[in-house]
């Protein structure tokens, strides 16, 4: 394992770093007794089961073209008239979020794979704080406070970790690999693991918590999406390349789920939804203007003001409450 100390002119690979022990936090029992639609099969019940002590897989950007058929599928009943508003389930949110990307595989060190990838993550980040976009998560709260838009970036070059990642990591393997690579993990750090391996299952990435040594630590996961139609936001701005493109469109779902619903405690609804699965695959814009003027093709992100207000754009089941911040 290696972190790379530049990548100008290609990578150079220095500093091995001291493994932390990491801890996992068990995933609570979700209170589902609530009325859903029944257009829509509960798709966390297709989520991987966590083995014991395991971290869960929260919030699982399910590929397009599985989430559409589910959305879609034949259903004999007619839609329940529901509230589709998530619900504080008691625990904290992020008030604040220092972002910091972590690059496993062999892949990392060729330049014809990385291609934009890594500086344009960095832009990415380095633009969602303080965005219109990042305001759309605003509104929750939590026994911590209130979330805000102040997303930093710290890290100042890129985490690589050149040893082979595994085809379908499990949640402990990437919080794993997150305490491998930080040497002092922040206390609202999110480490966002992006691996060289191409997807396998219906999901393009997901989320969750635990411990690094004694600190709690937000950690996500993707895939390379390179060439993967199934979580291609279809940008066709130019602007990135296909595989960047959607990298980033799965980052916004998974770092605006970590801010509202970062240990499970947070906001859901009924079904286990955070506010970015409710969005999933749907666009109020063409492309979303973050706060360094880089501009993305990216989801909506669930607001309950903008449902009960009639201020949003339909998700895929035509219910009002998606936001882009533009």
């Amino acid at each position: 394992m290696t972190r790379a100390a530049g990548f100008a002119g290609g990578f150079v690979v220095a500093l091995a770093l001291a493994p932390i022990s990491a801890g996992f936090a068990v995933a609570q029992d979700r209170d589902n007794s609530s009325p859903y639609d029944p257009r829509v099969e509960d798709l966390t019940a297709r989520a991987p089961l966590p083995k014991a002590g395991e971290p869960p897989m929260r919030g699982i950007h399910w590929s397009r073209d599985f989430l559409g058929g589910m959305l879609h599928g034949e259903k004999k009943q007619p839609p329940a008239p529901v509230n589709p508003d998530m619900v504080w389930h008691g625990g904290t949110i992020m008030t604040n979020v220092s972002a910091i990307p972590i690059f496993w595989g062999k892949s990392w060190v060729n330049p014809t794979f990385v291609g934009d990838k890594i500086i344009g993550l960095s832009t990415f980040f380095n633009g969602i704080g303080g965005s219109h976009y990042a305001d759309t998560v605003n509104e929750y709260t939590g026994t911590n406070g209130k979330v805000t838009s102040s997303i930093s970036s710290p890290a100042t070059t890129p985490l690589i970790d050149t040893s082979p990642a595994p085809k379908n990591p499990t949640t402990r393997a990437i919080l794993a690999e997150v305490c491998k690579m930080i040497s002092n993990p922040l206390p609202f750090g999110y480490y966002h693991v992006y691996t060289d391996v191409k997807r396998a299952g219906a999901f393009c990435g997901w989320h969750s918590f635990g411990t690094c040594g004694n600190t709690p630590v937000q950690f996500a996961f993707t895939f390379n999406l390179d060439g993967d139609l199934g979580c291609d936001p279809e940008d066709t701005s130019g602007l990135h390349s296909q595989g960047l493109a959607a990298l980033a469109n799965v980052t916004a779902h998974e770092l605006s789920e970590a801010r509202s619903d970062p240990t499970n405690g947070g906001w859901y609804d009924a079904k286990g939804e955070e506010n970015g699965d409710k969005c999933a695959w749907t666009f109020g814009v063409p492309l979303v203007t973050l706060s360094n003027f880089s501009q993305w093709k990216l989801q909506g992100e669930w607001s309950n003001h903008a449902f009960d207000t009639g201020t949003g754009y339909p998700n895929g089941i035509g219910q009002d409450g998606c936001l882009s911040g533009q």
